[in-house]
This record gives structure tokens, sequence and C-alpha cells, in this order.
């Protein structure tokens, strides 16, 4: 069986990471940000322990199916109410390292699915 690479062409596709920043298109991205089929924005918390809720909402307001919330290099899971907070409005929340969330972005990406993925860095 031949397998082919395909990227996804699309300009809000991680195309890179280096355990300190994020590649989306052409731009490295090295402070905290979210992203998704349509949009890339700046997001204020730097680190898991200064995730808030209000952090959360400005996610679960682009209507997205779920949330990917890259964690930085290492797997943490944000304090359960937060998790609690997100899932209350129906969305998934998704929890996993860095690459591992922009691994699985980019598949949902490709796939046409409505996901956001949001990076701790």
């Amino acid at each position: 069986m031949q397998i082919n690479l395909h990227r996804d062409a699309s300009p809000f596709a991680v195309n890179g990471i280096d355990g300190v920043r994020v590649r989306v298109g052409n731009a490295w991205q090295e402070r905290s940000f979210w992203v998704h089929q349509g949009a890339l924005e700046i997001w204020r918390p730097r680190s898991l322990e200064a995730l808030e809720a209000s952090d959360l909402d400005q996610l679960t307001a682009r209507g997205q199916d779920v949330i990917l919330l890259g964690t930085g290099a290492c797997l943490r899971f944000p304090a359960t109410s937060l998790r609690a907070h997100v899932l209350s409005r129906g969305i998934g929340l998704e929890c996993m390292s860095n690459d591992a969330a922009a691994r699985t972005y980019n598949v949902l990406l490709g796939e046409g699915r409505a996901v956001l993925a949001a990076f701790l860095l």
C-alpha cells in the first residue's frame, strides 16, 4: 500500500512545535494562544495555575464541539471545577501535552470538525 504525506493546507494548521513555541501557518507563536479553523488569538493564561473560568469562557464562546487544551510539555489537568465549567456547556474538553494537542487538532481540522485548540506557552 502506498502511503503519502498530506499536509493540511489551512493557514490555521499547526505545522511546527519545538517545546517552547508553536508554529501556525508561517508564524511562530511564543505566547499562549488559541486557534480554530477561522481564527488565531493570543490568550491570557501563561500556565495551568493561571487558568480561570473566564479564560475558558473565551474558548466556549467560539461554538466548537470540542476544545483541546495543550498544557505544556507534559499532560496536566486543570482543577475539577474548571473542567466541570466547560462540560456544563455541553462542550468536550480534552487535556493533553502541547505536541499531542497539535497532532490531534490537525487531524480533526483535516476532517472538517469544529475543533479549537488552546496552547499554554
